[in-house]
Parts: C-alpha cells; structure tokens; sequence
C-alpha cells in the first residue's frame, strides 16, 4: 500500500510551492463506515510525510488529513493521533449536531 500512495504522491515532485495539504483516506474505508487503528493512522501519515519531506521538497509545510469514518465518537482521537493535522469529514457533516462536536473536539487541540 505504501507503493501506491507514493507514486500517487510523486506528482508533487513537479508542484514548485512550500505547502502541501494532501487529504488520505483508506481505499477500503470509503462509504463502509470501517475507521483504521490509530496505529495504522499514524503509520501511514507518518510514512506520507516523510516521503514528502525526502521526495517534494525538503522545507515544505506538510498537512495531512485523514478521512474515513470520521464522526463526533472518534474525531478527538483521531485528531490527536502523530501527524494527524486535520480531518476530511465525509457523511458527518451532513448532521449539524455531528459536526459540531466534531468541530468542538477539533478546537480543544488548538
């Protein structure tokens, strides 16, 4: 899998910019309702950065966000997770309460 992202990432070695916001979502987590460990997460945004950093450009600001099954249960935890800087919220944002708390779980860790 990590094949795959970085030759999806490898577009970015042509992009001239200092920051990047690169949005991950498993592939096996879109409209399932499956969320990855936070282990996995960590990885795999880990692993994104790094190759960034070695691969785009090396003074770079990186964000990367994880979806998948982001909702107001699991939001505080994900967003906490190593390297975690955002989340991309699919289905959650259709139900303003949801949202809410996910937004109020996101504002505690500024």
């Amino acid at each position: 899998y990590l094949d795959v992202i970085f030759s999806q990432l490898a577009i970015l070695s042509e992009v001239n910019d200092s920051e990047y916001v690169i949005a991950y979502e498993p592939v096996w987590a879109i409209g399932t309702g499956k969320v990855a460990s936070l282990e996995q997460i960590a990885e795999i945004h880990t692993a994104i950065k790094t190759w960034c950093l070695q691969n785009a450009k090396p003074s770079a600001n990186i964000r990367v966000l994880y979806g998948g099954s982001v909702k107001a249960e699991n939001a505080e935890s994900i967003l906490k997770t190593e390297n975690v800087d955002g989340a991309l919220v699919g289905g959650a944002s259709l139900d303003a309460g949801s949202f809410r708390m996910i937004c109020q779980a996101a504002g505690k860790l500024i």
